[in-house]
């Protein structure tokens, strides 16, 4: 038994070739770079940011390495953040709270354009508590809320720069 014959063609470069190459690039290029160049794109893709961000204040420091701080539920002001830099949060419920089996709820980011959701389950809660990792994303200022069953509401500004 012989093995069967596989044939193969090979592509030679010449000039009709190169001319060939750069045909089909120009017009599969050429209507990408136009719709990112189109001021429509651009307004619909970049949302507009404030001439200057308000003045904020640096959070807790953990001392962990993968953090730039961390805000509690008595953490209500402005705080700073670096672009791709991880802010945790711990929000510890009260003692009542706690007895009828209540927490604060799931951090929520107002505009997740500029803060990202991290990985918080590398965290380990204590009973009663809250945790969430919030990342900078881009430039702007957004606000994570979280509340209570009670009604009880925590809400904390991050500025992200």
């Amino acid at each position: 038994m012989t093995a069967p014959r596989i044939s193969t063609h090979r592509f030679r470069a010449g000039r009709g070739a190169a001319r060939a190459v750069a045909a089909v690039a120009a017009c599969c290029l050429a209507p990408l770079l136009l719709a990112a160049c189109s001021p429509a794109s651009a307004s619909a893709t970049s949302p507009a940011l404030p001439a200057a961000l308000p003045s904020c204040q640096a959070p807790s420091d953990t001392g962990l390495p993968h953090s730039a701080g961390s805000l509690t539920q008595t953490d209500t002001g402005v705080y700073c953040l670096g672009v791709g830099k991880a802010l945790d949060v711990f929000l510890a419920a009260p003692a009542g709270v706690i007895a009828s089996g209540g927490r604060w709820a799931e951090i929520e980011i107002a505009n997740t354009s500029v803060l990202a959701y991290g990985n918080n389950g590398v965290m380990t809660a204590l009973r009663g508590e809250t945790p969430g990792v919030v990342i900078g994303r881009a430039r702007g200022v957004t606000i994570v809320t979280s509340a209570l069953p009670n009604g009880t509401k925590w809400t904390a500004t991050i500025v992200v720069s």
